[in-house]
C-alpha cells in the first residue's frame, strides 16, 4: 500500500479523533463551568443559611425575653392583695424603659354581666366620672359595649390611660381569640399585628397574660382568671431593637409574614439591611422566594411568624467575582481543548492537563464537604465562647447516661455560675462582660482534660461533664482547681475584674433517674453553694431535695397564712434605765400555725426571703403595727415608738420604701414619730446610691431609722458615714459575757463610743441579768430591751404596762472597776 493511500485512509480517522477530542474537551470545560457555578451558588446558600440561623436564634430568644416582661408584672399581682393604679404605672414604666418596642402595658380585670353596673360605678367614684365599658362599632366609633356574659375593660394603663380606660379588650375578634387561648392554657397568648386604639395601621401586636385570684384553689378546673395583663409591642421598633443590639452580619433583608394569612394581610414587616444607602420599596414575597433565600419560624408567645432572609443586593452573600471565576474556568477549558486538538500527539501533556482538571473538580467537592461540616459544627457551638451550647450538651449528656447504664460507666455533672457577674456588665458594659466570659471559657478548657465536655448554657452559667470519674475526693480536687483558676484576675481591655465561682455537682449512680435529673440535682447543689456564701462547691445529696420540698411547703403555707390571718405580732418593750420608763416597742412577727402551733421567725422568715414572700409579710407587719397603734390610742393609751423590721427586698423593691411608709401612715392616720424602721447591715451593704437617698427621704418624713444587729454583719465606718441613721442596736449575742470583762465587753464599749461620737442613740438587746444591766449602765448605755424587763408579749397583755408607762425592776448591782468605761 502506498503512502498516499495510507495518508488518505488515516486522515478521516485523524479528523475523527480530533473532532472527538474537541467535543470531549468542550464538554469537560462546560461541565467544569457548571460545577464551579453550582459550587459558588452552594457556598452562598450555606452562608445565607448560617446567617439566617443566627438571626433566628437571636430573634426567638430576645422576643421570648421581651414578651416575658409580663411575668414580673404578674408576680407583682401574685404577691399583693391590691395593686393600686400608681403602683402599676410605676412598675410598668420601669419595664418600658428597659425594653425597646414595649409601647404600653395594661390591666383588664374580668367583669361579669351582673357585676358591670357596680364595677362602672366604682370606677366613677374613684376619679373617673364618665367611665363606662365601651368598644368600637363597625365604623370605628366609640359605643357603649352591649350586654355580654363577661367583659375585660382596661382599668390600668401605663400611659394614655384616659384614651383607653374602659375599652373592652375582648370586643375585637383578634384580641378575643388571644384572650381565649391565654385563659385556656394559663400561659401568654399573642395577637397577630393589628391596629390599636391609638394607631390605625396594623403595626402592633398585643400579648395577654392571665392573672388568677390568690385564693383560688390549685385544683380548680378550669381556673377562671381574675383578669389579664397585656403588653402592647410596636412590631417595627421591637424587631429593630433586637437586631440593632446584636452584632449580626449585615447585607441581609428580613421579611416577616403571617403563615395563616394570604394577600396583603400576610405581610407583617420588612426589615431592610443596614447596608442599604437609600430607601427601597418593600419586596414581594414571591419575588424573594424566587431568588436566593432562607426561611424559618419565630415564636411570639403562642403565635408563629414566618421569616424570609434574602441578600440585600448583588454580592451581599456570594463572592462578587463568582461569575468571573466560572467564566475564567470555561475559557481555560476551551483553551485547553484547543491545545489538546493542536497537539494531539503529545499524549503526555494531554493527560497531565486532564488530571489537573480532575483534581480541580475534586478540590471543589472537598471544599463543599468542609463547608457542610462547618455548618453542622456551628449549630452545636456557643457563638460567643466556642464551647458546646445547651442543646449539644444535653444531647451528649443523654448519650453518656445511656452508655453508663449499659456498661456501668462513671461520670459526673457540674453546674458552674460566676458570682456577681452582673456587676461586671453593669459597671463595665456588656462587651467587657462578653470578653470575661471568653477568658473564663479558655481557663476552663485549660484546667480540664480532653475527654471532658464543657458547655455554656447561657448568661454566666456553664456546665461540665466529667468523664470516667466518680470518686468524690477526685471531683472535689477538680472543683477546687476550677474555683481557684476562675478567681484569678481578669485583664479586660485596660480594666481589671475579679469574680469567683460557685459549683454544684451531681455524681452518676445506679439510682439516678435520668440525665435530666442529674441536671436538676447539679442545679440544686449550685443553688445551695450560692446560698452558703458563694465561691465554693456543693455535692448533691438527698437533704437538698428535702430542703427544696420543705421550702416549697413552707412557702405555700405562708401564702395561705397571709390570706387566712394566721400571723400575729408580739411586742417587746424598750426601756430607759435606770428610770424604767417604756420609751419604745419592737414589733416581732409570730405565726399561729394550724398544726405546728406558735412559730417564731426563724422557722419561716429565711424561706420567705428566698421565695420573695418576705415582701408580703413585711407589708403586713407594718400595717398591723399601725392598726395596733390606732387601737391603743382609741383606748386612751399613749403608745411609744414602735420599731418594725424592714427586709432587704422591701428596701430595694420596685416601690420606694419612703412611698410605702408614707402611704401606710396616711392610710391608718399614724404620726411618723411613732414608727421606727430597723435595717440590717447586709441590706445596707447591698444598697445603691438610690437607697441612700431613700433613707434620707424616710428620715425627712419624721420616721426614725435604726441599724439592727450592729457588728454581726459587715460593719463599716463608710456606710455609717453614708447612711445617716438615728440609732444602733447592739445584738443579744454580745451580751452573754459582758459582765466578766470579755472580748464582747470591748465590742459593746466600742459600739457605744462610736454611736455617741456619730451623734446616734444606742440600744442593747438581749439584757437578761442584773449584771448585764449594771455593765451597760457603767458603759454609758441608757436604752435596753430583753427578758430582764419583759419577753415579747401579745398586744392585749401589753395594755397594763402601757397604762403604767414604766417597768420596775430591782436596782442593778455595782459593777467592778475593770468593767467600767474608761474616760
Amino acid at each position: 500500500m502506498s503512502s498516499q493511500s495510507f495518508s488518505a485512509d488515516a486522515r478521516p480517522r485523524r479528523y475523527l479523533v480530533t473532532v472527538a477530542a474537541a467535543v470531549i474537551g468542550t464538554l469537560i470545560s462546560l461541565a467544569a463551568f457548571v460545577a464551579i457555578s453550582k459550587w459558588e451558588q452552594r457556598i452562598a446558600d450555606l452562608k445565607l443559611h448560617e446567617i439566617a440561623g443566627n438571626y433566628l436564634q437571636v430573634l426567638n430568644s430576645d422576643l421570648e425575653r421581651a414578651t416575658e416582661v409580663l411575668y414580673p408584672l404578674r408576680a407583682y399581682f401574685d404577691n399583693s392583695d391590691d395593686v393600686s393604679r400608681r403602683e402599676f404605672q410605676a412598675f410598668s414604666k420601669d419595664l418600658r424603659k428597659r425594653l425597646n418596642g414595649l409601647r404600653n402595658t395594661g390591666w383588664a380585670p374580668r367583669v361579669g354581666r351582673a357585676q358591670r353596673q357596680r364595677f362602672e360605678q366604682w370606677v366613677r367614684d374613684h376619679g373617673f366620672p364618665g367611665f363606662e365599658i365601651w368598644q368600637r362599632d363597625a365604623d370605628g366609633h366609640r359605643v357603649r359595649a352591649p350586654q355580654r356574659d363577661e367583659y375585660f375593660p382596661v382599668l390600668y394603663a401605663e400611659n394614655q390611660s384616659q384614651q383607653v380606660l374602659g375599652f373592652d379588650m375582648a370586643s375585637p375578634p383578634a384580641r378575643a381569640a388571644a384572650i381565649a387561648r391565654a385563659g385556656a392554657t394559663g400561659e401568654m397568648a399573642a395577637t397577630p399585628p393589628i391596629a390599636t386604639l391609638t394607631k390605625s395601621e396594623p403595626g402592633d401586636f398585643i400579648v395577654f397574660m392571665p392573672v388568677y385570684r390568690r385564693e383560688a384553689p390549685r385544683s380548680e378546673t378550669p381556673r377562671i382568671p381574675q383578669g389579664y395583663l397585656c403588653g402592647i409591642f410596636e412590631t417595627g421598633p421591637t424587631i429593630a431593637g433586637i437586631l440593632g443590639a446584636r452584632p449580626l452580619p449585615s447585607g441581609v433583608d428580613v421579611y416577616f409574614f403571617d403563615p395563616t394569612e394570604t394577600g396583603a394581610k400576610r405581610s407583617i414587616l420588612w426589615h431592610p439591611s443596614r447596608t442599604r444607602t437609600a430607601p427601597a420599596q418593600q419586596p414581594d414575597e414571591a419575588a424573594m422566594r424566587a431568588g436566593l433565600h432562607a426561611s424559618g419560624i419565630i415564636r411570639v408567645a403562642d403565635q408563629q411568624w414566618g421569616v424570609l432572609f434574602a441578600p440585600a443586593g448583588e454580592g451581599a452573600i456570594a463572592p462578587s467575582n463568582a461569575i468571573a471565576i466560572a467564566i475564567a474556568v470555561l475559557i481555560a477549558g476551551l483553551l485547553m481543548t484547543a491545545a489538546i486538538v493542536g497537539y494531539l500527539l503529545r499524549s503526555l501533556q494531554r493527560t497531565l492537563r486532564l488530571e489537573f482538571l480532575t483534581e480541580s473538580l475534586r478540590g471543589a467537592t472537598a471544599e463543599l464537604q468542609r463547608e457542610s461540616a462547618k455548618v453542622a459544627r456551628l449549630a452545636s457551638l456557643d457563638a460567643m465562647t466556642g464551647l458546646a451550647n445547651r442543646v449539644s450538651f444535653l444531647a451528649q449528656l443523654s448519650t453518656a447516661f445511656a452508655a453508663a447504664r449499659q456498661h456501668d460507666g462513671r461520670f459526673a455533672v457540674v453546674c458552674l455560675d460566676l458570682d456577681h457577674f452582673k456587676d461586671v456588665n453593669d459597671t463595665l458594659g456588656h462587651p467587657i462582660g462578653d470578653r470575661l466570659l471568653q477568658i473564663a471559657a479558655r481557663r476552663l478548657i485549660g484546667m480540664l482534660k480532653a475527654g471532658d465536655l464543657i458547655a455554656r448554657l447561657g448568661g454566666d452559667e456553664f456546665a461540665i461533664l466529667l468523664a470516667e470519674v466518680c470518686d468524690r475526693d477526685a471531683i472535689a480536687a477538680i472543683a477546687a482547681r476550677l474555683i481557684e483558676g476562675l478567681a484569678e484576675r481578669y485583664d479586660l481591655d485596660g480594666n481589671a475584674a475579679h469574680v469567683s465561682a460557685s459549683l454544684g455537682i451531681s455524681i452518676y449512680g445506679p439510682a439516678t433517674a435520668s440525665a435530666e435529673a442529674m441536671m436538676i440535682e447539679a442545679d440544686l447543689a449550685l443553688y445551695s453553694a450560692k446560698s452558703e456564701g458563694r465561691n465554693g462547691y456543693v455535692f448533691h445529696c438527698a437533704a437538698l431535695d428535702s430542703a427544696v420540698r420543705e421550702r416549697v411547703r413552707v412557702n405555700d403555707e405562708l401564702q395561705a397564712a397571709l390570706r387566712n390571718g394566721e400571723l400575729t405580732l408580739h411586742y417587746q418593750p424598750q426601756v430607759e434605765v435606770p428610770s424604767g420608763r417604756i420609751n419604745g416597742l419592737e414589733a416581732l412577727v409570730r405565726w399561729n400555725h394550724p398544726s405546728r402551733g406558735l412559730l417564731y421567725p426563724g422557722a419561716f422568715i429565711p424561706v420567705a426571703e428566698t421565695t420573695g414572700a418576705i415582701v408580703g409579710v413585711g407589708r403586713w407587719v407594718l400595717e398591723e403595727a399601725c392598726r395596733q397603734i390606732k387601737r391603743w390610742q382609741a383606748e386612751g393609751l399613749t403608745p411609744p415608738r414602735v420599731a418594725v423590721n424592714i427586709s432587704a427586698a422591701q428596701f430595694k423593691g420596685a416601690v420606694p420604701l419612703d412611698r410605702q411608709l408614707r402611704d401606710t401612715l396616711a392610710q391608718y392616720d399614724v404620726a411618723p414619730e411613732l414608727i421606727e424602721i430597723e435595717l440590717t447591715e447586709f441590706a445596707l451593704l447591698e444598697s445603691t446610691k438610690a437607697n441612700s437617698d431613700t433613707i434620707r427621704r424616710v428620715r425627712e418624713l419624721g420616721i426614725s431609722v435604726a441599724i439592727d444587729d450592729f457588728g454581726t454583719g459587715y460593719s463599716s465606718l463608710e456606710y455609717l458615714r453614708t447612711y445617716r441613721v438615728n440609732r444602733l442596736k447592739i445584738p443579744q449575742q454580745f451580751m452573754t459575757e459582758v459582765a466578766i470583762e470579755s472580748g464582747d465587753a470591748a465590742i459593746v464599749r466600742a459600739a457605744l463610743v462610736l454611736a455617741r461620737e456619730l451623734g446616734m442613740d444606742a440600744i442593747a438587746e438581749g439584757v437578761e441579768t442584773p449584771e448585764q444591766l449594771a455593765f451597760l449602765l457603767s458603759a454609758g448605755c441608757r436604752n435596753v430591751q430583753g427578758y430582764y424587763f419583759s419577753r415579747p408579749i401579745p398586744a392585749e397583755a401589753l395594755r397594763p404596762l402601757l397604762a403604767c408607762g414604766v417597768i420596775q425592776r430591782a436596782p442593778a448591782p455595782p459593777v467592778s472597776k475593770s468593767a467600767r468605761l474608761v474616760g
